[in-house]
């Protein structure tokens, strides 16, 4: 099993660090993350871009294009994605960035194009669950050639941390019986494909590797 190790297993002792010092009674105070301290990154400008977005070419984005975007953190990719006209569903495994997850999609009135649930991503896929593209944004740590990342990420990292590096590797192998057309994984531009990608979108600082299913 996975779940003891990397994102998914650290989550729950990530939440508990990033809580307050314990009160008269015992209990814990939880450090209070507001969704409008984060200066997320605005949707319309880059899905203005349309279909020359790197992203929105390396998940062949469509009206209707079923999107499973697999480890969803703030949610910026599967949103741009739902813009663009893909049916988007977001699957977060921390209870906190959940939270602020679901209100920025409240927030934002993107209707039902995106829906959103508090899960580990494989538990669906388990149930046999069917989409077109499954996406993988496993956030990768601070460059150590350049600046630390927007507040944001920063803030994502603290709590829900990045996916084990083999942990990705099994992510994408378990992800081919849910995905019908590509598997995304987006990647940092110089960084180390997991296996041996079918073909690459390459974007400024990133880079969508893409893996057929079985």
């Amino acid at each position: 099993m996975l779940d003891t190790q990397g994102r998914f297993g650290d989550a729950r002792r990530r939440e508990t660090a990033a809580a307050g010092p314990a009160n008269d009674s015992g209990s814990s105070e939880s450090r209070i993350v507001r969704l409008e301290d984060l200066r997320l990154p605005a949707i319309n400008r880059r899905a203005s871009q349309g279909r020359r977005l790197a992203l929105a070419r390396a998940c062949g984005a469509r009206p209707g294009l079923r999107v499973h975007d697999a480890l969803a953190g703030w949610g910026t990719d599967g949103m741009v994605l739902a813009a663009l006209g893909c049916i988007v569903h977001m699957s977060e495994h921390n209870t906190t960035v959940h939270r602020i997850l679901d209100e920025r999609l409240r927030r934002s009135g993107v209707g039902t194009s995106i829906t959103c649930a508090l899960e580990d991503a494989r538990d669906r896929w388990r149930t046999g669950a069917a989409f077109a593209v499954v996406y993988l944004d496993p956030m990768f740590g601070r460059h150590p050639k350049t600046a630390l990342p927007g507040k944001h990420m920063q803030v994502l990292s603290e709590l829900a941390g990045a996916v084990d590096e083999d942990e990705v590797g099994e992510l994408i192998d378990q992800a081919r019986s849910a995905a019908s057309a590509r598997i995304v994984v987006k990647r940092r531009a110089g960084a180390t494909p997991y296996g041996r990608p079918d073909w690459r979108i390459r974007a400024r600082s990133v880079r969508f590797d893409i893996y057929r299913p079985v």
